[in-house]
């Protein structure tokens, strides 16, 4: 409470929150932010959370510098057949860390007919009876029981009044399904007159953002790597253990890239030689608080542009990225 008795208006997650908090904010600012991560293996140095630990961090960052509240992040009912069990270049570093049976990731096969190998991770081979309630095994399976829980999440923060929202993802794969729920909590919405119209609704990824500021990104994905890294000592601090990587320069740290870029035994691909400079300027040993500060700067004010853009638009406009 400040002086005049009345709600401080300096916090800005919505959990912690109460009613007279949320309408003050919403008055100023009707905009909600939602990040969206998952779980996922970042090897031995960085923290498990990191996909909604950064995004949650710029969620409320973002709240504080341009108005608005911060939801609290969607991390689970992500699609888990795509993560860190099945990448094969991975699975010895995973399964050793975390002291779990190689069995468990080997249940997805990853070889193809050809020899070559991906992460479409079909199922396991089912040997069991049916549950009467299975539970959503395949790929497609977990994707839509993903997409309709971040859309019931929209529905949750339509309910409490919020009429402009915000997406942001952590994980790249992570766009498109953000992208569907807006459109699966938009036609839910218009099923029933008395909700009113649907909130508006864009998805920001931050990694777009961040590869303007850092043009190293264009060249490969992100993961385990200096950027992200960085970006989590500033986001996360405390969390990003420096130490426990390998000495050994020559050694590429597990779970930084991955197919098609390195491979469990061979290293880095010859045919990806061109980037290895890539590769080299963003090793997760040269990560540092500072150049996370630096790149964390860029992307809030990436965001504050693609918010203003969002706030200025017509209702009827859908989502875009930045």
């Amino acid at each position: 409470m400040n002086d005049r008795g009345e709600p401080a208006m300096d916090e800005v997650r919505f959990e912690r929150m109460i009613p007279a908090q949320v309408v003050a904010r919403r008055e100023a600012c009707n905009l909600a932010y939602l990040p969206v991560g998952t779980l996922e293996w970042h090897g031995l140095h960085m923290p498990f959370g990191t996909d909604f630990l950064t995004v949650s961090a710029l969620a409320e960052e973002a709240a504080h510098s341009f108005g608005g509240v911060a939801f609290p992040p969607l991390y689970y009912g992500d699609v888990r057949f795509r993560l860190h069990e099945c990448r094969l270049e991975w699975r010895r570093g995973y399964t050793e860390s975390m002291q779990v049976p190689r069995e468990f990731p080997e249940l997805f096969a990853l070889q193809n007919s050809d020899g070559t190998y991906g992460c479409e991770c079909p199922p396991p081979e089912e040997d069991g009876p049916m549950p009467e309630r299975p539970l959503p095994f395949s790929k497609q399976q977990q994707t839509e029981a993903f997409e309709q829980l971040i859309a019931f999440v929209l529905l949750q923060i339509h309910l409490y009044g919020f009429r402009n929202i915000i997406l942001l993802p952590g994980h790249v794969p992570h766009v498109e399904p953000c992208r569907n729920a807006i459109e699966i909590y938009r036609a839910n919405v218009e099923r029933c007159s008395r909700l009113g119209p649907p909130a508006r609704a864009m998805t920001f990824m931050y990694i777009e953002a961040g590869a303007q500021s850092e043009p190293l990104l264009k060249n490969h994905w992100v993961h385990a790597d200096k950027w992200e890294g960085s970006i989590t000592m500033v986001a996360a601090p405390g969390t990003v253990q420096m130490e426990r990587l390998p000495e050994d320069p020559d050694t590429i740290p597990p779970a930084y890239l991955g197919y098609p870029y390195t491979t469990e035994n061979e290293g880095y691909l010859p045919e990806q030689r061109e980037i290895w400079h890539s590769f080299a300027a963003l090793d997760p040993r040269n990560a540092s608080e500072e150049y996370g500060k630096e790149q964390l700067a860029a992307v809030m004010a990436a965001l504050g542009e693609a918010i203003e853009e969002f706030m200025g638009r017509d209702p009827g406009q859908g989502d875009g990225a930045p």
